[in-house]
């Protein structure tokens, strides 16, 4: 069986190579290997998830929705609250800092006051979580940033 990775180097190279089957063309590969990246990122996900049983089976029946199978919307909304209750304090702990710290919440945090309209205390939330959970770290890593 093939891994995962070596599987998406070979569709990397399938596609590369038909490319430039016509001979030598210019690729641009900071793309390509973010695609390569993301999608080996996706797959391992994928796979894990599935062995350890973290898919919701309301996502597949929505019935079991309705009867709250395993107290799973319970577990959602609780974790959510969590998190919301974490990410809130990562920003008032920048606030209090006056802008001292060189971060992404801070300079977010300075750009709220010229647009507070637009730069929410969500927003804010929202922006520094979504890299976290696309895994936006490690992709960077894996490209050699």
């Amino acid at each position: 069986m093939v891994s995962i990775r070596e599987d998406e180097v070979m569709v990397l190279l399938h596609k590369l190579a038909k490319t430039s089957c016509h001979g030598f063309v210019k690729v641009e590969l900071k793309s390509k290997l973010s695609e390569l990246t993301f999608n080996n990122i996706m797959r391992m996900e994928s796979v894990i998830s599935v062995k350890i049983g973290a898919s919701n089976p309301g996502d597949f029946l929505p019935v079991l929705r309705w009867i709250n199978y395993k107290g799973v919307e319970k577990t959602l909304v609780r974790l959510g609250k969590k998190m919301d209750a974490f990410m809130q304090g990562l920003v008032d702990e920048n606030w209090r800092g006056n802008g001292k710290n060189n971060n992404m919440i801070s300079h977010l945090l300075s750009l709220q006051e010229s647009q507070p309209e637009y730069y929410t205390d969500q927003i804010i939330k929202g922006l520094v979580l979504v890299p976290s959970l696309c895994s936006e770290p490690l992709i960077r890593c894996n490209i050699g940033h």
